[in-house]
C-alpha cells in the first residue's frame, strides 16, 4: 500500500498541529512547516512519529518570501519527489480595528494569507502531478471570509475571502488533471490566535455561537483528514463550514 505524503503549513500550533496529529494516526507521511516556532515544530514532529506517522520532516517557511517557498518546494522535491496532499494552513490573524490598520499591516496579512496560498499551491503542482492516485489541495479559510469581520481585522477577512476564490478557481483549473481543491472555513476555535481576544469582545463572540462554546482544533482536523483521504475523491470546489452554527445556509 502506498504511503500518502502530506505537506501542512503552519503546523506548529492550533489547527495545523491537530491536523498533523490526525493524519499521523492514519499512517500518513508528513512534511510540516513553521514560521518562527522551531522548538514547537520539533516537539510536534516527535508526537506525530509516536502517533504513527512513518516519516515526519520539518521546514521553516515564510509565506511572504518567494525564495522561502521555492526552497521548501526544492526540499520536498529532493526528499519525496511527489506529494499527495497540500494543506495551506499557515497564516496570520491580527485583531486590529479597521481605523488602526496601516498600509504595511494590510499588505503583510494579504501577502501571508492570500498571496502565500496562491504561490505555494502553484509551486506545489509539479509535486502533485507526480503522485499516483488521489491528489488534493486543502485551503484553510475562515467564517470571516464568508460573512465579514466580526472581531478579527477586516484585512484578515479580506484575505480569507480571497482564499475561497483561489480555492474555487484552482478547483476549476485542475479538475481535468484529477487534482481536487477544497476549503475549510472554521468559526471561532480555541487556539493561540483566539487567545489574543479577551474581555467583552471574546464574550460577545462566544455568545454568538449557537452551540454555546468555541470549537477545538480537533473539530477542524478531522474534516481536513477526511478531505485528504481518497474517500473524498469526488469532492472538489467545496467549502466545509465548521463554525458551531454561526453561519447556517
Amino acid at each position: 500500500m502506498t504511503v500518502r505524503r502530506v505537506l501542512i503549513t503552519g503546523a506548529s500550533s492550533g489547527i495545523g498541529t491537530a491536523a498533523a496529529l490526525e493524519l499521523a494516526c492514519e499512517g500518513t507521511a508528513l512534511w510540516i512547516t513553521y514560521a518562527g516556532r522551531e522548538a514547537e515544530a520539533l516537539r510536534i514532529a516527535e508526537e506525530c512519529r509516536r502517533a504513527g506517522s512513518p516519516e515526519v520532516r520539518i521546514s521553516r517557511l515564510d509565506l511572504r518570501e518567494q525564495e522561502s517557498i521555492d526552497a521548501l518546494i526544492d526540499d520536498v522535491t529532493a526528499g519525496w519527489g511527489a506529494l499527495h496532499v497540500l494543506v495551506n494552513n499557515g497564516g496570520v490573524c491580527p485583531y486590529t480595528p479597521y481605523d488602526d490598520i496601516e498600509f504595511a499591516e494590510w499588505d503583510m496579512v494579504l501577502e501571508t494569507n492570500a498571496r502565500g496560498t496562491f504561490f505555494l499551491t502553484r509551486a506545489a503542482l509539479p509535486l502533485l502531478r507526480a503522485a499516483d492516485g488521489d491528489r488534493s489541495v486543502i485551503n484553510i479559510s475562515s467564517i470571516a471570509g464568508q460573512v465579514g469581520a466580526l472581531q478579527t481585522g477586516i484585512h484578515y477577512a479580506a484575505s480569507k475571502g480571497a482564499i475561497l476564490a483561489i480555492t474555487r478557481s484552482f478547483a476549476r483549473h485542475l479538475a481535468a488533471e484529477g487534482i481536487r481543491v477544497n476549503a475549510v472555513a472554521p468559526g471561532p476555535v480555541a487556539s493561540a490566535i483566539t487567545d489574543q481576544l479577551q474581555g467583552p469582545g471574546r464574550a460577545r463572540l462566544e455568545a454568538g455561537i449557537p452551540l454555546g462554546a468555541f470549537g477545538r482544533p480537533e473539530d477542524v482536523a478531522w474534516i481536513i483528514a477526511s478531505l485528504a483521504s481518497e474517500r473524498a475523491r469526488f469532492i472538489t470546489g467545496a467549502t466545509y463550514d465548521v463554525n458551531g452554527g454561526v453561519r447556517i445556509d
